[in-house]
């Protein structure tokens, strides 16, 4: 029996879920050895590589309406993935993942207060128990060092709210463009938008272009295996599930794939890097959780 578009969308949303969940994983793994502009740097270097086939017809595409169009969806994608990696430096994989779980908080907010959209009375409970939820993470997290390998440091948890935010963005700004636009198309403007502002900042730190390039074929198994994985199938195959996705299905349907990220963050988190569970975490997710369930299960 054929699959229907929505279940299709589904699938994939699924998979991207998964996979933004073992993201964090990869990352720590080559913080080891890397920076964070290193790491992004080399990661859409990779992704680029494994896109130069769609180049032809984005070239082809390109147009200065859509390049106005398109640039601020890939400053968006790259402020996610900056923040990202710099808060994770400073906080645990599972509560960077969780504070995701805010995306669709954060997508009903800006609807509201931009595009004047309405706003339920169970959507306006459901901003306040995600709120109590991540209040008390960030809270908690400046006067509770012996929490650090639960809840992550304060300055670590607001960098992660900023991705966060301009992940919202994106979300918000891609639908409301993505249906004249192919999804191929802000796939290789956001990687090649990541990769640009990584490479200039490179140029600004004492990290050269190439001695980062040097340093990568010095570099561990593990941690070449953790970038390879970061370019081709967090980058390429997420992105593009995430965004193929998105213009088929509601803004908060696709928001609904960050519940399993936090669940695939743990699986990798706590046994390989010594993240623990705690109190606080479990309340925090269980706010968090309940806040974004109310969202994405409202009757539209």
């Amino acid at each position: 029996m054929a699959l229907s578009t929505r279940t299709k969308a589904i699938l994939a949303l699924t998979i991207a879920g998964t996979l933004g969940g073992i993201a964090p994983f990869f990352m720590k793994i080559a913080l080891k050895e890397f920076s964070a502009f290193q790491i992004i740097f080399i990661r859409f270097g990779i992704a680029c590589i494994l896109i130069i086939p769609l180049l032809k017809n984005y070239i082809k595409l390109t147009t200065t309406t859509k390049i106005f169009q398109t640039i601020p969806a890939g400053l968006l994608f790259s402020g996610n993935i900056f923040f990202m990696i710099i808060g994770l430096q400073y906080t645990t994989s599972i509560v960077s993942q969780l504070f995701y779980l805010l995306t669709p908080v954060v997508v009903s907010i800006v609807g509201y207060f931009i595009f004047r959209e309405k706003v339920s009375v169970r959507r306006v409970l459901s901003m306040i128990v995600c709120f109590a939820g991540s209040s008390l993470l960030i809270l908690r997290s400046m006067d509770s060092a012996h929490l650090v390998n639960s809840i992550g440091t304060s300055k670590g948890n607001i960098i992660i709210l900023c991705a966060v935010l301009s992940w919202s963005f994106y979300v918000v700004y891609t639908k409301r463009i993505n249906q004249h636009i192919e999804p191929f198309y802000f796939l290789v403007t956001n990687f090649l938008t990541a990769f640009i502002i990584s490479g200039c900042l490179l140029l600004l730190t004492s990290a050269s272009l190439g001695g980062t390039i040097l340093k990568l074929t010095h570099s561990n198994t593990s941690t070449i295996l953790s970038l390879i994985a970061l370019g081709a199938a967090n980058s390429v195959l997420f992105f593009f599930l995430y965004q193929w996705s998105l213009k088929r299905v509601s803004a908060f349907i696709v928001a609904s794939t960050t519940y399993l990220s936090p669940l695939s963050a743990a699986l990798f988190a706590i046994p390989f890097f010594g993240e623990q569970l705690s109190t606080v975490l479990i309340m925090s997710a269980a706010s968090i959780f309940l806040g974004s369930y109310l969202i994405l299960t409202e009757k539209k």
